[in-house]
């Protein structure tokens, strides 16, 4: 049996597939314990041959500051390097704007003397006496784990190599930044060396605890984590810090793989869960990705998917400011206690309330996970928040509906707009538990005409998971003119990438044979501080496939110019596991609704015929209204839309 699970803010969704073919289900988070609901889960399982797993333990480790107690090691004169940082303001004029906090305390950043040039040439040498009386040092104050990060050290990692070792032998966790990210920028180096630092007695605390549980159950010695940059690894052969996205990467690679199937090259993916909502952008079948991602003001610097990510989730709780506005999330009502329907102790009305009563969502569309929604808390909730906000029931209804549904603009329209995406020449990917209700909603706004619901939406991001290729990435800052010299050096450090990618894949289990290598240059022209991605060819002049990309993206190119830069060396290798046949949808049988319900739209109240998902035929057509209960999720089509069921057991919306 092959086994996926994706944690969220509310649920962990949970895949398998075996010779019976491919389900899935949703239990509820533990968010005290965030292992625990998936340790549960393994318990419940015969026969794991393969485990593959997303998770938010590092990106609410950083979030809420539950990380180890770092001590940050420097080049002398560099102490201050994480508190410096870049001169930018997170609010140009604000005068009382206040910087993310490193996670490194200002009394634990300790300098050692040292010193690089750029091209790696010792010009102080470190000695051991240096190395071992400082690790004594950071020993005695408490240190729970260390982050080094040396100037220049990504042309010669020697001297944090050597302080390495003097860690080591005191047996404490080491990040140095040589082998994290060597690359250039050495603020961007020295936080993401830090981060790793940060979460990583927690994250392998909780990589322990889940694969004792596939151990005990049966299965293999390692599994498959997401990484943010989409793709998985066996566990050993991810940094902590490679995890920050691990969840919401699933469902974009997921996206990935449905696009190609269905012909579909241009995508917005859209996952709304019960505490946040991700989108992200799939263009020509290729996700946009980024070097320079940033969690809670703090850099990440290394290649993870472009995501944004809004706090606008089914559990986002709504609430009326000093103005008298409605307004909903960014806080959520979580899995504990819950939207006030759960009846678990929560008393603030959240979106997933706005959705029963509206007659979107049935009492019982939570059954799978042991929750039956109450409809009475949940007016209890909707009406207090209605007294508040000087409005009737229905118009605090359809406030929140609203509301939260114009967050969620904002953030496709962050996600494509803001890059340069027209969003109406792509297609809406919709999934999560609350994504598929309102997709359409979302895509009638954004002038999209269509929307795709995928099998097993509501559980789609694990399904991204178990589907996604073996994926590592390497990189390398080179900073040199682009003549042939270079090429030749940057042929030499792709060769040797190879190399370590064949290497990690022998220790994966996985057979190289079938890896698919992707080079790519980040170039600039001499003197510019930023770059571009550039796909490398040793045929390709790759001058001029600078230029071109150039003035794609900005409407010119310096082509007179003839000092262009390659500034770091990329290699991503990709290996496919085994394929996965989607489900089929394999009744040809026009069937009737299983029943009717009230629905509350801005016109007033309509009646809706609901469908259950899999009793669709592969004919099924219909005009919104309509709401189709799925495994997982609900998926509503208003009026003036069309549904139909598509090839890989897709559903349609066609947006009037």
């Amino acid at each position: 049996m092959r086994v996926a699970t994706d944690i969220g803010g509310t649920f962990t969704d949970v895949v398998t597939v075996d010779s019976k073919g491919i389900r899935g289900w949703k239990v509820v988070s533990t968010p005290a314990c965030p292992d625990l609901a998936v340790t549960q889960t393994i318990r419940t399982l015969p026969s794991i041959s393969c485990f593959s797993h997303g998770t938010t333990v590092a990106t609410n480790a950083l979030l809420e500051r539950r990380g180890a107690t770092v001590a940050f090691v420097t080049t002398k004169g560099f102490k201050d390097l994480l508190y410096i940082a870049r001169q930018q303001r997170p609010r140009l004029y604000d005068f009382d704007c206040v910087r993310s906090r490193p996670v490194v305390s200002p009394e634990l950043c300790f300098e050692v003397a040292e010193r690089l040039a750029p091209d790696g040439t010792v010009i102080l040498p470190l000695s051991q006496t240096v190395a071992a009386t400082l690790a004594d040092h950071i020993m005695d104050v408490g240190a729970e784990a260390v982050a080094i990060c040396l100037l220049y050290s990504y042309k010669n990692p020697a001297h944090e190599i050597l302080l390495e070792k003097e860690f080591e032998n005191r047996s404490i966790p080491v990040s140095m930044s040589s082998e994290i990210i060597p690359e250039f920028r050495e603020y961007e180096r020295a936080s993401t060396t830090a981060i790793n630092a940060f979460v990583q007695p927690i994250v392998h605390s909780y990589v322990e605890n889940i694969r004792k549980a596939i151990l005990d159950a049966g299965g293999p010695p390692d599994y498959f984590i997401m990484k943010s940059g989409g793709g998985v690894a066996t566990s050993a052969e991810v940094h902590p810090v490679e995890v920050l996205l691990s969840g919401p990467a699933g469902g974009v690679s997921g996206g990935l793989l449905l696009g190609k199937r269905m012909k579909k090259k241009d995508l917005i993916t859209f996952d709304m869960g019960g505490t946040s909502a991700d989108f992200s952008a799939i263009v020509d079948n290729t996700p946009l990705w980024t070097e320079e991602g940033e969690i809670d003001g703090l850099p990440i610097r290394i290649p993870i998917l472009d995501i944004t990510t809004i706090g606008a989730g089914g559990g986002s709780i709504a609430w009326v400011d000093k103005g008298g506005a409605l307004r909903v999330g960014p806080q959520s009502a979580g899995s504990e206690p819950g939207p006030a329907c759960y009846n678990q102790g929560g008393g603030l009305a959240t979106v997933t309330d706005a959705n029963l009563l509206s007659g979107v969502l049935d009492p019982m569309s939570f059954i799978g996970t042991g929750i039956t929604l109450n409809p009475d808390r949940a007016r209890q909730a909707l009406e207090s928040l209605a007294r508040s906000a000087n409005l009737s029931l229905e118009e605090t209804i359809l406030g929140v509906r609203s509301v939260v549904n114009a967050n969620m603009l904002r953030g496709i329209r962050r996600t494509t707009v803001e890059k340069g995406i027209d969003a109406r020449h792509c297609t809406l990917l919709a999934f999560g538990g609350a994504g598929p209700i309102h997709a359409a909603d979302l895509a009638g706004e954004l002038g999209i005409r269509e929307v795709l619901i995928p099998p097993m939406a509501g559980m789609f991001s694990a399904l991204g998971i178990l589907l996604s290729d073996v994926r590592l990435d390497f990189g390398e800052s080179l900073i040199a003119r682009w003549n042939t010299e270079t090429q030749q050096e940057v042929d030499r450090i792709l060769k040797r990438f190879e190399e370590k990618a064949q290497r990690s894949l022998a220790r994966q289990g996985l057979q190289h044979k079938d890896t698919h290598f992707s080079p790519v240059l980040d170039m600039r022209y001499e003197g510019q501080s930023f770059h571009l991605p550039v796909a490398y060819s040793k045929e390709a002049d790759m001058a001029k496939s600078f230029h071109q990309i150039f003035r794609k993206r900005y409407g010119y190119a310096l082509e007179q110019v003839p000092l262009v830069e390659a500034v770091t060396v990329r290699l991503s290798a990709l290996t496919s596991r085994d394929e996965i046949a989607l489900p089929e949808v394999k009744s040809s049988v026009i069937g009737q609704p299983t029943s009717k319900r009230k629905i509350l739209l801005p016109s007033g109240w309509m009646i809706a015929p609901v469908y259950h998902r899999r009793h669709l035929w592969s004919s099924f057509h219909n005009h919104g209204p309509v709401v189709i209960e799925d495994e997982g999720c609900t998926v509503f089509v208003p009026p003036n839309c069309e549904i139909s069921m598509e090839e890989n057991s897709c559903l349609r919306i066609e947006v009037g």
